[in-house]
């Protein structure tokens, strides 16, 4: 793993919450190094409704800011309330100079001169310049152009900041396939050099059979068999489908675990939700994901196929493989590449008959060989590639300086 090196990480959420690839790759990054996680920055319309709501007053804008530790190895940052985003030209101008400022400053107090700056959404673009780099990194989780809740008078912006951010990084990171196609092909073929593929993972450990099974009081008493999810709830997921599979099965239990959007699926979502049979549950803490999981009879990955899905690498179903779970998945080719050891499903009729298959199908060799195929793909294996593309690209930096 690489050593000796600081990064700056541009957040798109605040670091406390559901643990997403970035959370994986960072807290072991941060056993070798340092690494400051730079929570979303204020926007001067929330800092404005704050202050005239009275959730905020005027002491406020110079309080909770700075860093703050989180791991060992790892510190959060936020971004001081009175240099908010957003606002006229000579408004933003001015508050860009002074966050940058106060950022500059708190880093160097703390040691750090020269990072790695990691960039992970084009709405950070303003970023990309306000610190000295030793190496700039883009980080491509999503296809952010097909996300549902991004007017379509946005995307040509966000696709001009996107082709910027490409064109700024020394790295690329791809977290699929079809991304680094979509993203990084050229019109001649191939795809650019500076490209890199680093998919989701698992830390199987938790998933062991060998590991202590902790509580989860909610499932409980609950029917059987349980189909769970565990995720964001939002509009990527296919909520008629399991409303159907939900009506047409009484008695299977469906669990929802995660935070939930209700952007463009409210009235669906309530109507899956008020479902006897079904169970929407807080999200829980990462280190108790797996009690939960452990728990289902079968893991599903119901995602509706959009072009937001077809190019994600969906985390659970490592962690279900990782349990030895049958798993039934929407046909999306994060799924595919495990055809061999789950069950693949594009209609309710095929959705229904694929779960009475794993549930009858269910073995100690079917166990095993679903743990086999995931076995490989563990974030300490990824974060030795990430290691590789970071020492390849430091060269590379190096030797155009030069």
């Amino acid at each position: 793993m690489i050593r000796g090196e600081s990064f700056v990480y541009y957040g798109p959420e605040p670091w406390q919450g559901m643990w997403r690839n970035r959370h994986q790759l960072l807290s072991r990054l941060a056993r070798g190094g340092q690494v400051v996680y730079i929570e979303p920055r204020p926007y001067i319309e929330q800092v404005i409704g704050g202050l005239r709501t009275g959730e905020l007053h005027a002491a406020d804008l110079w309080r909770d800011r700075g860093l703050s530790p989180a791991l060992p190895g790892l510190w959060t940052y936020r971004a001081p309330r009175y240099a908010p985003l957003g606002g006229p030209p000579p408004v933003r101008a001015a508050c860009h100079w002074l966050r940058r400022a106060a950022l500059r400053r708190d880093l160097a107090a703390a040691g750090v001169r020269r990072p790695i700056v990691w960039i992970s959404t084009p709405t950070q673009f303003d970023a990309r310049d306000d610190l000295p780099a030793r190496l700039r990194v883009y980080h491509i989780v999503d296809d952010y152009l097909g996300y549902h809740d991004l007017p379509a008078a946005q995307r040509p912006r966000w696709a001009r900041l996107e082709r910027a951010l490409i064109d700024w990084a020394d790295l690329v990171i791809a977290v699929s396939p079809e991304l680094m196609q979509t993203k990084g092909g050229l019109p001649q073929g191939g795809c650019n050099p500076k490209f890199r593929l680093l998919p989701n993972a698992v830390d199987p450990r938790p998933y062991a059979d060998d590991r202590p099974l902790g509580p989860a009081a909610e499932l409980l008493g609950l029917s059987r068999p349980l189909l769970g999810y565990v995720g964001l709830v939002s509009v990527r997921l296919d909520l008629a489908l399991l409303d159907e599979l939900a009506a047409r099965h009484p008695e299977w239990t469906l669990v929802l675990i995660g935070a939930v959007s209700r952007s463009g699926c409210g009235e669906l979502l309530d109507r899956l939700v008020a479902r006897p049979n079904v169970r929407l549950l807080p999200p829980v803490p990462a280190e108790r994901v797996a009690d939960y999981v452990r728990r289902f009879d079968v893991g599903l990955a119901p995602y509706r196929v959009t072009q937001e899905t077809i190019h994600a690498s969906p985390l659970k179903i490592y962690e279900y493989l990782a349990a030895g779970l049958p798993v039934v998945a929407a046909d999306v080719p994060g799924a595919r590449q495990f055809a061999d050891v789950l069950a693949l499903a594009d209609t309710a009729d095929a959705w229904e008959a694929a779960i009475v298959r794993q549930l009858a199908a269910a073995s100690a060799e079917a166990i095993a060989a679903r743990r086999r195929a995931v076995a490989p793909h563990t974030w300490d294996a990824r974060v030795e590639t990430l290691s590789g593309y970071l020492a390849e690209a430091l060269e590379r930096a190096a030797a155009s300086d030069a």
